[in-house]
C-alpha cells in the first residue's frame, strides 16, 4: 500500500530549482523509499492500519524527504562551492549535503526514530545485577550514575 503520492513530493518542493514534473519517475522513487522504510521498520504497516496517531502522516513526510534528497542531489556530491561576482562585489558560497551518502535514497537515523516510535536519545539507564532478580531493568534515569 502506497502512502505518499507524486503530488506530495511536488507540493512539498522548496527552493529556487524547479520541482520534478515526471510523476511516473517520482512514483518510482516513492515506491523505493517506502520499501526502504518497511524494511527498516517492519511493523509500520500494522501500526498505520491500527491508526497510530500521526504515523501515516510521518511516513508520508519521511518518504517525501527521502525522495526530495535524491532529486536535490542526483550526482551525490558531498558539497558544491561557487563564486559570484557582481560589479565590484564578489563572494563565494558552499552548499554541504547531509547524510552518509548524499543524493542516495537513505533513511536518516532521526527519521527511523520518528517512524519506529523510539526517541533515540540514548539516555542513561540502570541494569539490575542482583542475583535472582527478574532481569535487566531498562528504567530511564534523569542523572548519570557512576
Amino acid at each position: 500500500m502506497a502512502w505518499a503520492t507524486p503530488d506530495d513530493v511536488i507540493n512539498a518542493w522548496v527552493g529556487p530549482d524547479a520541482a520534478p514534473d515526471d510523476t511516473d519517475q517520482v512514483a518510482l522513487w516513492i515506491a523505493r523509499a517506502e520499501r526502504r522504510i518497511r524494511a527498516a521498520v517492519p511493523d509500520i504497516q500494522e501500526r498505520i492500519d491500527a491508526d497510530e496517531p500521526d504515523l501515516l502522516e510521518n511516513a508520508v513526510d519521511v518518504a517525501v524527504a527521502m525522495v526530495t534528497r535524491v532529486y536535490r542531489n542526483p550526482s551525490g556530491h558531498r558539497s558544491i562551492s561557487g563564486q559570484e561576482t557582481t560589479g565590484q562585489f564578489s563572494g563565494s558560497n558552499t552548499i554541504t549535503f547531509g547524510g552518509n551518502n548524499p543524493g542516495a535514497l537513505e533513511l536518516l537515523d532521526d527519521e527511523r526514530d520518528l517512524l519506529s516510535g523510539s526517541s533515540g536519545d540514548g539516555g542513561a539507564f540502570e541494569v539490575d545485577m542482583m542475583l535472582g532478580s527478574p532481569g535487566p531493568s531498562m528504567v530511564p534515569r534523569v542523572g548519570v550514575w557512576f
